[in-house]
């Protein structure tokens, strides 16, 4: 078997950072179907583990699936937001990162200014739920990534997962919020995240394990090494 030049290994490979969803060396773990079928079920999910065990790179395959499936599946990077903030500024951060992502920038961009009296973490929700759910008429999936940089912020960020519970408990008497469901990933624990427990989601969510690769797991690496053929 002849082994692989160093261009088609560094094809294969990649040295840190997140996959592309159609990387050849995504490695698919049961987390993969685990988080795949809980969003698709609405359910609110959590993947908050330590640093480089491709928390990000499930983040970004999953969304893919999702999209395959007729999902909008919107991707909110904290870290492209920024910390030294106000809440104004760190709430409308968030809608405009949505808003990029569904094509409705100008749109909720309009409704935050046109709403200044009330307060932001209710201007978000309200956006969503009459700029959004209007536009949208499918299940709609929002990511937040890197959720452990609320930690840096310089106000409290217990209301936004109050507001993430808050859109869970709404299902039961506003068919549109059936629709929308999050997932947050970061390097927490949900006690790092929020201190009061009457307003946490992490007692109705679902938390999602990232474990290492088991043997099987790990043999499609060997595609990269051409080696495929000796195990």
């Amino acid at each position: 078997m002849n082994a692989p030049t160093p261009s088609q290994t560094a094809d294969f490979f990649v040295a840190g950072g997140t996959l592309r969803a159609d990387a050849p060396s995504y490695v698919p773990r049961q987390a993969d179907d685990d988080l795949y079928a809980a969003l698709s079920s609405g359910e609110f999910c959590y993947v908050l583990t330590s640093r480089q065990m491709g928390k990000s790179s499930l983040m970004a395959r999953t969304a893919q699936r999702l999209r395959d499936a007729d999902v909008t599946p919107v991707v909110l990077d904290l870290t492209a937001i920024g910390q030294n903030l106000t809440p104004e500024q760190w709430y409308a951060g968030l809608l405009s990162r949505l808003g990029r992502a569904v094509d409705l920038e100008d749109e909720l961009e309009d409704f935050w200014y046109d709403h200044e009296h009330r307060g932001p973490m209710q201007r978000w929700v309200d956006a969503i739920e009459q700029v959004v759910f209007p536009r949208i008429s499918g299940p709609i999936v929002v990511f937040v990534d890197e959720i452990d940089m609320v930690r840096n912020l310089l106000f409290s960020t217990n209301e936004f997962f109050a507001g993430i519970r808050e859109c869970y408990t709404r299902r039961a008497e506003d068919e549109a919020s059936a629709r929308l469901t999050f997932c947050l990933v970061g390097v927490a624990t949900p006690s790092d995240l929020i201190d009061d427990p009457r307003v946490t989601p992490f007692n109705i969510g679902r938390r999602i394990e990232l474990t290492d690769f088991t043997d099987d797991e790990a043999l499609r690496l060997s595609d990269g090494l051409g080696r495929a053929d000796d195990v």
